[in-house]
């Protein structure tokens, strides 16, 4: 099974790159954003780490029929509605945008809100995706952040403006475990017929079998359908 996955992943980066060359650069169906490497909390090793395994998420996302070109934000979105911006410039006519973020997250107890935080200190919450998302026509959000479904108004804005399903953490989690589990969860989701939920039990075990722990991402949930395939 490894050694399938890994050819895959050979035949998807060599696609991807002579996708580069042949389909314009305004038809974008999925996006990376590395925001969390730009707090300065990290050492070149973590970044590195991130790095690496947003590589491979990126690598197999092109296995997804509606994904031809990714934009992959290195350096993060600027700010909350820079990432909105961003989302809105995906290719609304396709079935399947996708969108995957890791960056710091948080929430307002009080008040029973779940947030992200861009690198400008700004935070995103739930009323600002409300003003400034655009429909799109379907898609998934994994939403790579501490906190992100510890309540639930966040994701469903999301759902609110045609996502199909949005993924995320109930609590804290520890940041190289969730660059582990989104790249494992990539690795899965992207073949054939396999649903989000089954991909997200295998990325927990993945995280658990190289970190030997992995009760924080495993503590998360989907809010939307938690059955949809990113590859029919």
């Amino acid at each position: 099974m490894k050694t399938k996955r890994t050819k895959s992943k050979l035949l998807c980066t060599i696609c991807f790159l002579l996708l580069l060359l042949i389909v314009p650069a305004s038809a974008t169906d999925a996006m990376i954003d590395r925001s969390r490497t730009q707090f300065g909390d990290l050492t070149a090793n973590e970044i590195n780490y991130i790095n690496s395994r947003m590589v491979e998420a990126r690598a197999d996302m092109v296995l997804i029929p509606d994904v031809n070109v990714i934009a992959d934000y290195g350096t993060g979105s600027t700010s909350d509605q820079d990432f909105i911006d961003n989302i809105n410039s995906l290719d609304e006519t396709v079935d399947m945008n996708v969108v995957l973020i890791h960056s710091h997250g948080g929430s307002d107890d009080d008040n029973h809100k779940s947030a992200v935080q861009f690198k400008d200190s700004s935070w995103l919450f739930a009323n600002e995706v409300d003003n400034w998302l655009d429909d799109i026509n379907g898609g998934f959000i994994f939403m790579g952040t501490c906190n992100s479904t510890k309540y639930a108004d966040l994701g469903w804005e999301f759902l609110c403006e045609d996502f199909d399903s949005y993924f995320g953490y109930r609590g804290p989690v520890f940041t190289l475990h969730n660059a582990r589990f989104y790249a494992a969860f990539f690795d899965l989701a992207t073949f054939t017929n396999v649903e989000v939920c089954d991909a997200a039990d295998y990325a927990e075990d993945e995280v658990e079998e190289e970190f030997g722990n992995a009760d924080d991402v495993g503590y998360n949930r989907f809010l939307g359908d938690d059955n949809l395939c990113l590859r029919t």
